[in-house]
């Protein structure tokens, strides 16, 4: 579907907008877009290919929100912006977490891929406290409860947050939004990232650097917020669970892989955990049977982004690095590069 047919440089996108409806219209207005609807993998990748034959030459592609149908952003989804005269040189997504995405396939025609890092920050923060609260204080357990009709008969007594130490694999953008609005409920905050903040950061933070062992030794709450590389797959494992507390709670708004589900659903059945609150999963949408209607386990389906506003400045954003890509050479926020 073309936006505008004109002798303006040409920009391929994979949407519809959803957000940032102005900043789309502008868009159309000084650069000629053609737009692929989303839906199916071949679908989406034939319409690719058919734009990039008969449209071309694009210099620029980006994609919105909810790509999950056609992923991964590969050389066979992809290939096409590279071929037939096109030169894509800036592949720009919503979003902060980017393992849907092939990097070497892209990186290898020199062209930038752009995710857009704050665009999920407080959405994802704010729901990350919100399963911080349901698992110390059994909400799901609750709302079971309320539902059946047996008011206090299944409910048990719950965790006040106050003097708990929380440890977070994960320190990032997102990962230091949830630490402050945490630290309002009196927790104590030990954290791990594979480069540990400056003194002068811990301090302004107020947090402690620990290994991994030694978080999953002393931490009462375990909050996973990191993305999901080779690096940090199953961070969380059946050893790392082993040498956990007893009665540990377990939170995870990151990527589902980076915690192995058989090692979690082991340790919630010999109580080792006491409660998990997950919003993602190691094979979405699929989501283990273990978990569901299960009063100690919270889930959602990977919606804790799942804003107005962020899709607002995710779509926002990923535009503004095509923008600065075609009018200063370099995007916002790359990934990779640089290139020249």
């Amino acid at each position: 579907m073309a936006i505008s047919t004109t002798n303006k440089r040409k920009i391929l996108g994979v949407g519809p907008s959803a957000g940032a409806i102005e900043e789309f219209k502008q868009l159309c207005e000084d650069y000629e877009v053609h737009m692929v609807n989303r839906g199916p993998r071949d679908k989406v990748k034939a319409e690719i290919k058919r734009l990039c034959e008969t449209e071309g030459p694009f210099e620029a592609a980006f994609l919105f929100f909810a790509n999950g149908s056609y992923a991964p952003m590969d050389e066979e989804l992809l290939g096409p912006l590279w071929q037939n005269g096109n030169k894509v040189g800036c592949f720009a997504q919503c979003g902060t977490g980017y393992d849907n995405v092939r990097m070497n396939d892209i990186t290898a025609h020199g062209c930038y891929f752009t995710n857009t890092p704050d665009a999920v920050t407080l959405a994802t923060a704010d729901f990350t406290v919100l399963l911080f609260l349901s698992v110390l204080r059994g909400l799901t357990m609750a709302e079971r409860a309320a539902n059946l009709g047996k008011n206090h008969a299944e409910v048990e007594l719950t965790v006040d947050p106050a003097g708990l130490t929380l440890g977070v694999i994960g320190l990032g953008r997102i990962g230091k939004d949830f630490v402050k609005k945490c630290q309002a409920f009196g927790v104590n905050v030990i954290y791990h990232t594979r480069n540990p903040l400056s003194a002068e950061e811990e301090e302004q933070l107020d947090v402690k650097y620990a290994t991994r062992d030694e978080l999953c030794r002393k931490a009462d709450v375990i909050a996973v917020l990191t993305p999901h590389t080779s690096e940090t797959f199953h961070i969380l494992d059946h050893e790392q669970f082993a040498m956990m507390k007893d009665g540990v709670f377990i939170i995870n708004s990151s990527r589902g892989p980076t915690i192995n589900e058989e090692a979690l659903i082991d340790a919630l059945k010999r109580n080792k955990v006491k409660r998990a609150a997950l919003d993602v999963f190691e094979n979405e949408p699929a989501i283990p049977d273990y978990f569901k209607n299960n009063p100690r386990v919270t889930i959602t389906p990977h919606v804790a982004a799942y804003t107005k506003g962020t899709i607002y400045r995710g779509e926002r954003d990923a535009m503004a690095n095509v923008r600065a890509f075609l009018e200063q050479g370099h995007p916002n926020t790359p990934v990779n590069g640089p290139f020249q």
